[in-house]
């Protein structure tokens, strides 16, 4: 009896839960602020707390670089896609009362709401899809992202516009792929099954019980007052940006005060409590942290995205939340409740600064807490056959930029002095996977991150290695070297051709003085017209990325996509004029100069009519 009670006191601190950990707050200002000032960030807010109290608060910077206005408890910054987790818990408050089921088919419940689903009759799109990113529809285009919208377009009449986005690309239920698309719809559903507006429903049944008196989905209230400026644009010349009123609301319109966040992550840390008030049963925010629907849930995973809330694992502890963004702005939360430890972030900025913080959030806070990792499982050979390889980035959220994606998002996992290591094929740092069965494994980033990967197989049965926020399918070594090595090739043979192109003009001027004109000169302006019709294109989408002007009809995207046409018509036209008069080329060596150039422009040509890219409209 004493030999057992003496094992119950060695093993009882395992069971227990863990302790809230020493908040170190001279250390987390000082990194929070040396990481403000490295990369120019307007203004911040950082919260530390338990479910039931603030351990930490720190505001610095400003509201406005013009203004100057200090950042203080009342400033309002946008939560962006925060938003979607108050879409989550409203709509889990109706599946308590019995008034929607997580099962209950789009459909069904919305017939008049178009969406494409090939699977339909067999796998039908259903709320709990929606919540968990698991449809299969792309993210919304640029042209409903720059949507003018003036705050005051009803859910009813925005779900009718901008409907091609609502296509599932594969089977609903299989890959967790994030969208603006799906939140939308399930807060139309919320208005139908209430009969309310979904913000007035929101502000009765969510903000007003949890003391949030100046959240706001629009740009009106204490907004007008308190919300501070986001900022874009390079560090060194940061860019004001104007108000977003985003299209469809549910997907990414909050504006709230970090203090005025924090309630509704204590709520979620309470298991649905707030203050004595229950919003929530605890079984039901259980099922808004656990993914279920896709297929590295079904194959054992519990890390991933579940009802609009997702995973962040660090040290082996799994902490729950959301991010959020919007042009120039960027927000966070976070919790754990086994540590009793939650935290916000909010900046208007949407510089790089954002994920320090984050990071240094993490490492001052679990300082002390040792990593807790499960037991290493020793993996058989026919298990560890199956995982090494090449992956390749699968399953986008937005299928018009996947070209890119397809190119670059290449992993390779190997085996080195009998540790397994994960690493891009186009640089970084190999990261170790450690098994934890046969088909899961902890990636173990240097920065104390511990996310989980998991190994399946997709419905066509290829190999799919899965983790937070990625999806790849195995691919061959030749099949992942190929594209990369040709791409950076094509790409060289791009700049020869500008700089030859210069070279051949001036020869060409110079020649006409002296009768020695460049010969088959029409090949060489082709394939100079070819590299700048590509060099000015792919400039001004790369000038574009960060801003709303890709889904707009105007100069610099009818530019694009005049380019987009030129470039492969001056390639075709390279192509032609060459095998017409190539034997004109005095030197066999120009000669085969000239073909690589062709070859190579081709190649980039037909990757872009592969993928749509020649007429490209980036708003359609």
């Amino acid at each position: 009896m004493k030999r057992h009670l003496f094992l119950l006191c060695l093993l009882a601190p395992l069971c227990l839960p863990a302790q809230t950990p020493p908040i170190q707050a001279d250390s987390l200002t000082k990194r929070v602020d040396a990481i403000l000032k490295k990369h120019k960030t307007p203004g911040v807010q950082v919260l530390v707390f338990t479910k039931d109290s603030l351990l930490y608060k720190h505001n610095a910077g400003v509201a406005n670089l013009k203004t100057k206005m200090p950042i203080t408890d009342q400033s309002m910054f946008r939560l962006g896609s925060i938003t979607k987790s108050f879409v989550a818990v409203s709509a889990l408050m109706l599946v308590e009362k019995g008034q929607l089921n997580l099962s209950d088919e789009l459909k069904k419940l919305a017939p008049e709401i178009t969406f494409t689903n090939q699977w339909e009759a067999t796998d039908p799109v259903r709320v709990v899809h929606l919540l968990e990113h698991t449809t299969g529809f792309d993210d919304w285009s640029m042209q409903a992202y720059a949507y003018k919208n003036d705050a005051t377009l009803s859910l009813e009449k925005g779900l009718t516009m901008f409907t091609e986005s609502r296509h599932s690309r594969w089977r609903p239920g299989a890959f967790m792929s994030y969208c603006n698309t799906g939140p939308p719809v399930v807060a139309r559903l919320i208005e139908k099954k209430t009969g309310q507006e979904y913000e007035s429903w929101m502000k009765e049944r969510v903000f007003t019980p949890l003391g949030q008196k100046t959240i706001t989905f629009r740009n009106d209230g204490a907004a007008l007052k308190h919300l501070v400026t986001d900022h874009s644009g390079s560090e060194d010349s940061p860019v004001e940006e104007p108000f977003w009123h985003v299209m469809m609301r549910p997907a990414g319109s909050l504006n709230a005060p970090a203090l005025e966040l924090m309630p509704f992550v204590q709520m979620l840390m309470n298991r649905g409590t707030y203050r004595g008030q229950q919003l929530l049963q605890p079984a039901f925010v259980d099922r808004m942290e656990l993914p279920t629907t896709a297929l590295s849930a079904r194959a054992g995973s519990k890390q991933g995205y579940g009802l609009h809330n997702y995973t962040t694992s660090y040290k082996g502890y799994v902490f729950h939340g959301h991010d959020g963004g919007v042009n120039g702005g960027l927000a966070h939360y976070r919790y754990n409740t086994e540590l009793n430890l939650g935290f916000v972030v909010l900046v208007n900025s949407g510089g790089g600064g954002f994920g320090e913080i984050n990071d240094a959030l993490l490492d001052v806070l679990l300082k002390t807490v040792p990593q807790r990792l499960p037991p290493a499982h020793k993996l058989a050979d026919a298990d560890k056959e199956k995982l090494l390889g090449y992956y390749r980035a699968s399953n986008p959220r937005n299928e018009k930029t996947y070209f890119l994606e397809w190119l670059g998002g290449v992993m390779r996992v190997y085996e080195q002095d009998r540790k397994l290591f994960i690493k891009s094929l186009l640089g970084g740092e190999a990261e170790e996977l450690r098994p934890m069965a046969p088909n899961r494994f902890v990636r173990l980033d240097k920065k104390g991150y511990t996310s989980e990967l998991t190994l399946t197989q997709n419905d066509e049965n290829d190999t799919v290695l899965i983790g937070p926020w990625m999806n790849t399918t195995a691919t061959s070594a030749l099949g992942a070297w190929l594209p990369i090595v040709l791409g950076v090739l094509a790409l060289l043979m791009l700049a020869v051709t500008l700089v030859a192109g210069v070279v051949w003009l001036v020869q060409y001027v110079r020649g006409r003085h002296k009768a020695r004109p460049v010969s088959v000169m029409p090949v060489r302006m082709s394939l100079w017209g070819y590299a700048l019709s590509f060099a000015g294109m792919a400039a001004i989408l790369a000038s574009l990325a960060d801003g709303f002007e890709l889904g707009i009809v105007g100069l610099p995207t009818l530019t694009v996509l005049v380019a987009s046409v030129l470039t492969a018509l001056f390639a075709l036209a390279a192509a032609v004029l060459l095998i017409r008069s190539g034997r004109r080329v005095r030197s066999g060596a120009d000669r085969v100069f000239l073909w690589v150039l062709v070859g190579s422009a081709l190649l980039v040509v037909g990757y872009m009519l592969v993928w749509g890219l020649v007429g490209l409209q980036t708003w359609n």
